[in-house]
């Protein structure tokens, strides 16, 4: 935690608003984002102040910006939120988190994602390692609702510190790959529920859409089959369980694979039957509400024709 941040100049009004809030605590419906900040100092008003931080963030957008930099600016705040992730480790070797800790470990994760989302506290939420708090979340294999909501909630912090098109881009990339947060993504894919492996998939997406996240998986075999391995199982989930949204990620994946000559032997030999048969068909096809016709999708069909060129046309090649 050496680089959690120190309070700057102009924190001033945070002080001022932890002052009053010492000298007679606001009702939590009315208080500003300030007072609520501060006190989340109180450990017997944490969890409702966890809560209505939510509300804040639910019903005025608008204000995210601003409360990204109150938290990560303010006093002990980050430190106060790890705690918070801290607390429910133990439930996770007994499978005995309950909903309501799950519920409190979520709110403080989103105020984190929240700060991940601001360009200027994303940096600093890398640079501090927080998404290392994260692991034991990814890594359990559980999936009881309690737990299934932490993991999603980590995956929506880790998905919104993946913007790797801002000036800090490309040293965030390189994070998600020096770290365990890919091989983890890939994890996810497998485990949870639709909405975890859709995230996951994302993040995953996001990465093999950059030059070197593509190289990064390329490089070695048995990380290449890594990744395409976790992708057919999940084309395997989808056949069963079909979800458009999923899909389109999974054939941009593979699309981005598909653009390397020198995997494409072992990708055509590894490339799921189901993409290529009518398996997929009917959720390929676009609704009458949204185009008013029964035109197929042609984004993702376009895509799945690109792959099947690259594939048998570029195989071999150096």
């Amino acid at each position: 935690m050496d680089n959690l941040p120190k309070p700057p100049p102009f924190v001033d009004q945070l002080r001022r608003s932890a002052l009053l809030v010492a000298q007679k605590p606001p009702e939590l419906a009315t208080a500003s984002p300030e007072q609520l900040i501060a006190l989340l100092h109180d450990s017997n008003l944490r969890e409702a102040v966890l809560s209505q931080l939510n509300v804040v963030i639910k019903q005025k957008r608008e204000m995210c910006s601003n409360l990204a930099l109150l938290l990560w600016n303010s006093f002990n705040t980050v430190y106060i939120l790890l705690q918070e992730v801290l607390a429910v480790y133990p439930k996770l070797s007994t499978s005995t988190l309950t909903m309501k800790e799950s519920t409190r470990v979520c709110d403080a994760l989103t105020l984190l994602q929240c700060m991940a989302s601001h360009p200027e506290t994303r940096k600093g939420l890398v640079k501090a390692n927080i998404p290392f708090y994260l692991y034991p979340f990814l890594r359990a294999s559980a999936n009881e609702k309690p737990l299934e909501f932490v993991r999603l909630s980590s995956l929506g912090l880790i998905g919104s510190l993946a913007k790797f098109d801002d000036p800090y881009g490309p040293e965030i990339l390189n994070f998600f790959l020096e770290t365990q947060l890919f091989p983890l993504c890939l994890r996810c894919m497998d485990q949870g529920d639709e909405l975890s492996r859709k995230v996951a998939t994302l993040i995953v997406m996001k990465i093999l859409m950059q030059e070197e996240g593509l190289d990064y998986c390329c490089a070695f075999t048995e990380r290449f089959l890594a990744v395409v391995q976790a992708l057919s199982r999940l084309v395997e989930k989808l056949s069963v369980n079909p979800c458009f949204q999923l899909l389109k990620y999974v054939v941009q994946c593979y699309l981005c694979l598909s653009q390397v000559s020198r995997v494409c032997d072992v990708l055509r030999y590894n490339f799921p039957p189901q993409l290529i048969d009518n398996t997929f068909h009917i959720i390929l096809r676009v609704s009458r509400q949204l185009l008013s016709s029964t035109l197929e999708d042609p984004d993702t069909l376009n895509m799945l024709h690109q792959i099947f060129f690259n594939i048998t046309s570029r195989g071999s090649r150096p």
